[in-house]
């Protein structure tokens, strides 16, 4: 048995929870994760003394670590963007890296370590207490400062710049940039790592980026150390962040298996490889290309000669947020094809016997539901293998390209009847969690609430929510898939909502055979 350690960037299900049941899809690959009470909660940072002892005292026993230096170093994801740790203290814990290598030459470290973000919004949820008033003030600065320094700014551009730093207080703007000089100074300090021996690969998800600003500023800084020290193939910077430790655990998986899957790549328009997704800050293609990179693949442009496929639903123009798509352009329809890849995808696997995934990446933050609804008017979801699209462009792409690429060495699971079943329902609950949940089921549920429960802290209304978001999604399934997926019921099994805010949740769901005419059902033990 292979053991892997894993750190993850915190306790939501999409870091801590989706790695291991990738893993549960593997016959001899075991991940090893700290205790889930260990990784804090939201704010309040992990405790990072109890991982880095947990880390010494399990290495010996592993062959590879997939580790989060945001969490060891910061204390999570959160927390790398609000902590108020001295550069000194950061570059202390850094060393433990050097000692842990020191004392298990042969851990093969793969580290992963976010250019942090800058956001977009007003709001202090995820973000110092005074992103509330000066966010989206702060972000527009940052980008029109970057502008002004490559000298792309006009005189309007310039004016707003010189006005908004009036507006942005002299403390806020200094707890702002004294945090990120010490976040460039741990990105370098990582490639440094790489050059000594200790990470065997970095890799830098630039969480929510965009051309302009302070992220854009660090992967030059990042970049030109990369180049000084020569190591280009063993520093991997793209956007990304939440489907990190998938796709790491999919590139430990095939450096164990000595698999290099080719990957063949189709899109519902000609347009969708050139489209700059919202939070993101290069073409679709080249966000791809980068996520199957870091995973241990290639991209192939022959059908016959590729191991798995991957579908994308690309904008046909422009990506909208999936709340908007109620009033979406003709471009959803004149631009893109969606029959033409839904008939492709179908062909590819009759044609050639191979798993299919489907990227739903037309809008963020959920699904499009015409997209998904032309799945099951053409019974796609009685043989895909994965499907996703939640939040940003690459989070989808990142964990359905993992999935995809597990199920290929494993020919479909051909054979593996617990391992095909594990993966069923991790489909199954990316289906419930990311078409049902966050482009119907929650929209509705923002729509009644405004105004009387707070999205970002349920508090008093937890238990209320829980009950409306599980018979929602349980009316939904029922509805959608009368038949089943793959002839079983989809139940609703596990319902949690972290950070006690409706847009983070832990959501399961069990495949248990259909009833049958005549009133009986065939027991199935699935519960996990």
């Amino acid at each position: 048995m292979n053991r892997i350690l894993y750190v993850p960037l915190d306790e939501r299900a999409c870091n801590y929870e989706f790695p291991a049941l990738l893993a549960g899809m593997t016959e001899d690959v075991a991940l090893v994760e700290p205790p889930v009470g260990w990784m804090g909660f939201k704010k309040k940072p992990a405790d990072i003394d109890a991982l880095w002892a947990w880390l010494f005292e399990n290495a010996g026993q592993c062959s590879h670590a997939i580790l989060s230096v945001d969490t060891l170093v910061y204390g999570n994801i959160i927390n790398s963007r609000t902590h108020h740790r001295p550069l000194e203290a950061c570059m202390e814990t850094l060393s433990r890296f050097t000692e842990l290598k020191r004392k298990n030459p042969e851990l093969s470290i793969h580290a992963f370590n976010l250019v942090a973000r800058v956001a977009a919004y007003d709001s202090d949820a995820e973000d110092p207490d005074y992103w509330a008033s000066y966010g989206r003030k702060i972000w527009r600065y940052a980008c029109l400062t970057d502008k002004a320094e490559r000298g792309e700014a006009d005189e309007a551009e310039r004016g707003e710049c010189a006005a908004l730093r009036r507006e942005i207080p002299d403390g806020v703007l200094a707890d702002f940039l004294a945090r990120r000089a010490v976040g460039r100074a741990v990105n370098l300090a990582c490639v440094d790592l790489v050059r000594d021996g200790v990470f065997d690969v970095l890799t830098v998800p630039k969480d929510d980026t965009a051309e302009y600003g302070y992220a854009a500023l660090d992967q030059m800084a990042i970049a030109k150390r990369v180049r000084e020290l020569r190591l280009p193939d063993r520093v991997l910077v793209y956007p990304g962040a939440d489907e990190v430790g998938s796709v790491l655990f999919a590139r430990v998986f095939n450096q164990i298996k000595n698999y290099r899957p080719r990957i063949y790549i189709r899109y519902s328009s000609v347009y969708g490889p050139f489209i700059v997704p919202r939070y993101e800050d290069r073409p679709l293609q080249e966000g791809i290309k980068a996520q199957i990179t870091s995973l241990g693949g290639v991209v192939l442009d022959a059908p016959g000669d590729s191991d798995c496929m991957l579908a994308v639903n690309s904008p046909g123009k422009h990506m909208i947020e999936s709340v908007e798509q109620y009033t979406k352009d003709l471009t959803f329809s004149t631009h893109l094809n969606l029959n033409e890849l839904f008939r492709y995808m179908r062909y590819y696997h009759e044609e050639y016997g191979r798993p299919v995934g489907l990227a739903e990446v037309s809008v963020a933050n959920g699904c499009e539901n015409d997209c998904m609804e032309l799945g099951l008017l053409t019974g796609t979801y009685d043989y895909l293998t994965a499907v996703g699209g939640w939040n940003t462009a690459q989070n989808t792409i990142g964990v359905v390209l993992a999935q995809l690429v597990i199920a290929s060495y494993y020919n479909g699971f051909c054979g593996r009847p617990e391992q095909l079943r594990r993966s069923e329902e991790f489909m199954a609950s990316r289906l419930a969690s990311d078409w049902l949940y966050q482009s119907n089921v929650l929209h509705r549920y923002l729509a009644e609430t405004a105004g009387t429960v707070d999205p970002y802290a349920l508090g008093r209304h937890y238990r209320d929510a829980v009950e409306y978001f599980r018979h929602g999604l349980q009316a939904l399934l029922d509805e959608k898939f009368t038949a089943g997926i793959r002839g079983r019921r989809p139940i609703v099994d596990t319902l949690q909502f972290q950070w006690d805010g409706i847009f983070y949740i832990r959501l399961h769901v069990r495949l248990e055979e259909v009833l049958r005419a005549e009133g009986t059902k065939e027991k199935t033990d699935t519960g996990e």
